[in-house]
């Protein structure tokens, strides 16, 4: 009798602590695969870790196009870093370096680092061609106080950009007052596109910081760099708006500008 009671309570703790060691055990989240492990999640990036999706150059003649300025022929003095379009660029299989980005903006804005400054009275100008090259936007442009990033708006009552269309943008610095040398200068190609319709959608219920975001990963350079551009000069001491301005431009290998001072659009 006394063996009996000893195993039956050998039975009953060996029971007991299979049970715990069950209760223990998280329950499959998913009950018709009972191996079924939950994914651990992944960690969300941070803003300033955004990521620029470059878009497939278009079919037809290299638009080429030059980012930063300089050369033998021009009388500019030399500085570093030299005059610099905040835009990326593709190399083709020719070894071309194309200048090309896309927007579905009607006005876009462009921007650019000046070494020049307003003491040296260098005339400056803005021109955007479409693709008959007509001029349909010209602007003179004021040299900042020091050097820095300037941006360039197409008013709204300039002729809107077509989409599907090609033009092609400059901006060029006379090193005469007289404009009687040739000028240093930058020059690129701007493409509008439509936006996909679920990008549209996002656009509509982002906040400005997920907006970026949403450009950056639809090849839309020249917007998202407007958005983040106009977020730092009204938050010039956000640091993460700054890490993100950085992480942007050394997406298209401009990490040496993304120092530089912004400059003001107020007078």
């Amino acid at each position: 009798m006394q063996h009996f009671v000893f195993a039956t309570s050998i039975i009953y703790c060996t029971l007991l602590t299979q049970t715990a060691e069950l209760q223990a055990k998280p329950v499959p989240t998913n009950p018709t695969n009972p191996t079924f492990k939950k994914p651990t999640p992944k960690k969300v990036a941070n803003i300033g870790q955004i990521q620029f999706i470059r878009p497939i150059l278009p079919p037809g003649n290299a638009p080429g196009g030059r980012r930063t300025g300089g050369g033998r022929r021009d009388s500019c003095p030399d500085v570093n870093p030299k005059l610099t379009a905040l835009v990326p660029v593709t190399e083709a299989a020719d070894s071309v370096t194309n200048v090309w980005s896309l927007t579905s903006a009607e006005h876009p804005t462009f921007w650019f680092y000046l070494p020049y400054t307003k003491s040296s009275k260098y005339p400056t100008e803005f021109i955007l061609q479409d693709s008959d090259g007509e001029s349909i936007h010209q602007t003179e442009i004021s040299l900042p106080e020091k050097p820095g990033i300037i941006s360039v708006s197409i008013p709204n009552s300039a002729t809107p950009l077509v989409i599907g269309q090609q033009y092609r943008w400059f901006l060029k610095v006379y090193c005469s007052q007289q404009k009687k040398s040739l000028p240093i200068y930058v020059e690129g190609v701007i493409n509008r596109v439509n936006l996909s319709a679920i990008a549209t959608q996002q656009l509509r219920i982002a906040t400005p910081q997920q907006q970026i975001t949403i450009y950056a990963k639809n090849g839309m350079w020249f917007q998202a760099l407007t958005t983040l551009g106009e977020l730092r000069r009204k938050n010039p001491q956000d640091a993460t708006l700054q890490a993100t301005w950085n992480n942007l431009l050394a997406e298209i290998n401009l990490i040496e500008i993304a120092e530089k001072p912004l400059i003001s659009n107020k007078p």
